[in-house]
């Protein structure tokens, strides 16, 4: 019932915002996206149906649940407000819609590991696609074709002739945003599988290293931009900045800089992360180690563990 619901209040604000697009609300959308609007609600009510199902004891801890509620907003913001509409006329805030979408929530969605819960809470046809879906592109969440991907749909879509081309297409614009999304989201997800292998495909550090390499190439474009001065994406100025006073070496040293920055000091936090879950997993196999008859344990003096 809840999922027809969701249906009829899309329809609903697609017809408000084809014809009534100057009096809605702010947090309105300003470009209706049925594909991300209903995306986004669908995964909020199987995520709150889920947490009524799921088991007091496997019940996320609110760290993850808080990830998992920002990073899901924080797509529909940036996807479904007027907040795209500043994004479309500056660099800077085109620049914090991509790293959000590409970056910070593929990184709380994955941090906060709702796949049981989603699980629990999506109707039985929903789950049983999505997993005969995972089991035909598994493939691509090994480390090379996941950086490939999450690369191509960071950074294809920065340079100036296809971003031009991005900007003044609705459909391309979309796919660019949808893309990015995509891309972060199979990265992060494999790179910040709290599992250990097998049940991850991939051991810890091959994935902290994939996390944490991933920086360089990201730097070097980003650095690029933010450091030229020549005007590498004239779109802004043709369509009108949103900050008439703010110059176009200005507002694109500023957008380089947020992809810069923030990327990567995240992914420095995501070899943290990594190296940490070693360090738990390494401890939980020590407390259910059982030694062999007649087997002498020794302590290790420099790190206090037996």
């Amino acid at each position: 019932m809840a999922e027809f619901l969701l249906l009829f209040s899309a329809a609903l604000v697609g017809l408000l915002c084809r014809f009534f697009p100057a009096h809605l609300p702010w947090l309105f959308p300003f470009v209706f996206n049925p594909l991300v609007f209903l995306g986004c609600w669908f995964v909020a009510l199987w995520y709150w149906r889920g947490m009524r199902l799921v088991a007091a004891e496997q019940r996320p801890g609110r760290w993850r649940q808080g990830f998992f509620i920002f990073g899901l907003a924080g797509i529909y913001f940036v996807l479904q407000t007027h907040f795209e509409y500043v994004s479309q006329h500056l660099f800077t805030f085109n620049r914090v819609q991509a790293v959000m979408l590409g970056m910070v929530a593929p990184f709380a969605i994955s941090l906060g590991w709702m796949g049981d819960v989603l699980g629990l809470g999506a109707p039985g046809f929903v789950t049983r696609w999505c997993k005969v879906l995972w089991a035909r592109l598994r493939w691509l969440a090994h480390p090379v074709p996941a950086t490939v991907i999450f690369l191509a749909t960071t950074d294809v879509w920065l340079i100036p002739a296809v971003h031009f081309a991005a900007m003044l297409n609705p459909l391309l614009y979309a796919v660019m945003n949808l893309s990015c999304l995509g891309g972060g989201l199979l990265f992060w997800i494999m790179v910040l599988d709290p599992r250990p292998q097998p049940l991850a495909r991939h051991s810890y550090l091959v994935r902290a290293a994939t996390g944490f390499l991933v920086m360089f190439p990201q730097i070097a474009i980003s650095s690029t931009i933010a450091l030229s001065t020549q005007d590498l994406y004239p779109f802004y100025s043709i369509c009108g900045r949103l900050f008439p006073a703010m110059s176009a070496r200005y507002d694109q040293m500023l957008g380089g800089m947020i992809q810069w920055i923030p990327p990567g000091m995240m992914n420095t936090a995501a070899l943290l992360i990594s190296l940490n879950a070693v360090r738990l997993a390494e401890a939980e196999a020590d407390r259910n180690f059982v030694p062999p008859p007649g087997a002498k344990v020794y302590e290790a003096k420099w790190t206090g563990r037996h």
